[in-house]
């Protein structure tokens, strides 16, 4: 890789990070905040701020124990700096957001040189998942760059430590390699403050089974870890402890019922999925890049047919053996816990990021095997095919899942920009290998572009509260309860004025599931059951609310509880929604 090739590879992804920041701030206005996460987040962060409690977070004055602070922290002082906007409430993530890319970047390059490194940031950037979950993201966006960097901190303080040739050299080869393990304590530090112990065992998994399947873990590897997880404990545990000590019985509740029965029961939220669940997750959002995994895989079986030898650096590690303990081992450890969600899986897409951008490094130092050139081929052809189908199929489903309906000129867009897709296929048949690359990544950052432009506002509008929180802004009337049908009530609290806010109780506006009885009234008469539009035809096929009067805050029917008493369905004995 020629030396102005590789500055240009740096500018290519420092504007494509640029970008990715850039473009949702610019949109942020249009796309309001989205329940359940997004909207929560931001509601506790707000109360944060109004409070000045920056300890111990809060919604409605009750505290919320469910996550660490960090993030908490991050879009507090976002809003503290910029104001209460979306833009302030998504400024950190999308800053994390590229920190995870820059990060994924530096431990290919590290690991696999620099081509390597510049392709890997470019595929983690425009990887499905991460590429469209950090437009609305949640806490496990801030535990990405946390885990790429104590690995890389692990890795280099292995480098460090086996270089030795004179004394002097030892020992100062050996300050480097506790300096190392130090910064990837603190890192992991950042980590316990970002998800709990979540960091740390993917980071455990990925490097500890590293250097037991290579065969390279000795006692100094055991001092080491002890020192990051001293220097990680000390980082941590001082939020940690300052909650306990307000809120006795916090510990336990977060660590023994929120990990360990969250990963051998099904109690905790988000539990009893299926053993497969993150087969499809990490199938659809690799797309397209997991596609070159089988390449990779063939590749190594010709290397291994052919008796060559293993990738290695310098030191005699093996890059290529951490990163599949990293993603398989990490992906093993998601399966087996009983609670699973798809964020979950984000810490492991870099590491599948830098496997894909082996392929194409070595396609362009002309070292890929016969049989993975014709694979390469293969699959270079099929996603450029398929490519024009996906962003008009995106269209389609989410108009039939969402209340939404996109104008003509989206849907134009969506063909258009679909057919870019094709446009790689001019370079790949003229064995331009970069270019290939590098149209690849337009053309999927343009399609953002059309779904961030004409889709996302629609589907953000859909599932935020922001609406009724309008209507109440309006009315200035807050009734005694009010139950949202299947909704969280973060973006809710996040849009409505302060001082209709400050009245509000604990239970005063809530999520109800409307399969199950409704709680007795416990604060008046004046109660609403509120039905959002995309619930609108669940609820109007099992109960019969013909004729009714409802008040309209733009996607949400307003219904007095009262008026839906009398009108049960004849024979209904179970209604639950009047329970």
């Amino acid at each position: 890789m020629t030396n102005n090739s590789w500055k240009a590879g740096i500018l290519g992804l420092a504007l494509l990070s640029g970008l990715g920041v850039i473009g949702p701030l610019l949109m942020a206005p249009y796309i309001p905040l989205v329940d359940p996460d997004e909207g929560l987040f931001a509601s506790i962060a707000q109360e944060m701020v109004e409070s000045g409690d920056w300890i111990v977070p809060r919604q409605l004055n009750e505290p919320f124990l469910d996550r660490p602070i960090l993030y908490f922290w991050a879009i507090a002082a976002s809003m503290s700096i910029f104001g209460m906007s979306e833009a302030s409430v998504r400024l950190p993530g999308l800053l994390f957001g590229m920190l995870g890319t820059l990060t994924t970047a530096a431990v290919a390059w590290r690991f696999l040189g620099r081509r390597t490194g510049l392709i890997a940031g470019v595929f983690y950037a425009s990887m499905m998942l991460p590429l469209v979950l950090v437009q609305l993201p949640a806490h496990d966006v801030a535990l990405v760059p946390w885990v790429n960097l104590a690995l890389l901190c692990f890795w280099e303080s292995d480098r460090s430590g086996s270089a030795r040739q004179t004394q002097a050299e030892c020992l100062r080869n050996d300050w480097r390699a506790w300096a190392w393990t130090a910064a990837a304590g603190a890192v992991l530090g950042l980590a316990i403050l970002t998800k709990g112990l979540a960091g740390v065992a993917m980071v455990g998994i990925a490097y500890g089974g590293y250097l037991i399947v290579s065969r390279r873990l000795r006692v100094i590897h055991c001092f080491r870890a002890g020192l990051a997880l001293t220097v990680a404990a000390i980082i941590g545990s001082s939020w940690y402890l300052a909650v306990e000590h307000s809120n006795p019985g916090f510990l336990r509740y977060y660590f023994f019922d929120r990990h360990v029965l969250g990963f051998f029961t099904t109690s905790q939220p988000h539990g009893g999925a299926p053993w497969w669940y993150y087969f499809p997750v990490l199938i659809v959002g690799g797309i397209p890049w997991i596609a070159y995994l089988p390449v990779l895989f063939q590749d190594a079986v010709s290397r291994r047919r052919n008796r060559m030898p293993a990738v290695t650096d310098d030191r005699g590690n093996r890059p290529l053996l951490l990163l599949a303990c990293w993603f398989i081992g990490c992906t093993l450890f998601l399966m087996a816990s009983r609670s699973k969600l798809i964020t979950y899986s984000w810490p492991v897409f870099p590491a599948m990021a830098i496997l894909t951008a082996i392929v194409w490094a070595r396609k362009m130092d002309g070292v890929l095997s016969d049989d993975g050139k014709r694979w390469m081929s293969r699959i270079v052809w099929s996603t450029c095919l398929i490519g024009p189908l996906c962003l008009p199929a995106t269209f389609a489903i989410t108009q039939i899942a969402l209340p939404t309906q996109f104008s003509t000129l989206a849907w134009t867009l969506a063909f258009v920009a679909g057919l870019t897709s094709l446009a790689p296929l001019w370079s790949w048949l003229r064995g331009r290998d970069c270019l290939t690359l590098g149209l690849g990544a337009t053309t999927l950052c343009g399609q953002l572009v059309v779904l961030l432009v004409f889709a996302f506002p629609q589907v953000a509008l859909a599932l935020s509260g922001r609406d009724l929180a309008d209507y109440l802004n309006r009315t200035r009337v807050l009734p005694s309860r009010m139950l949202l049908a299947q909704e969280r009530v973060g973006s809710v609290l996040f849009y409505l004025d302060r001082d209709l806010r400050s009245q509000l109780q604990l239970g005063q506006v809530a999520n109800q599931d409307i399969t199950d009885p409704l709680p007795t009234p416990e604060m008046g008469t004046n109660e609403w059951i509120v039905i959002p539009g995309r619930h609108l035809h669940t609820v109007l096929n099992n109960y019969d609310l013909s004729s009714l009067p409802y008040q309209q805050a733009g996607r949400f029917r307003l219904y007095r509880r009262s008026d839906i008493e009398p009108r049960a369905l004849a024979g209904q004995t179970e209604n639950p929604l009047l329970r």
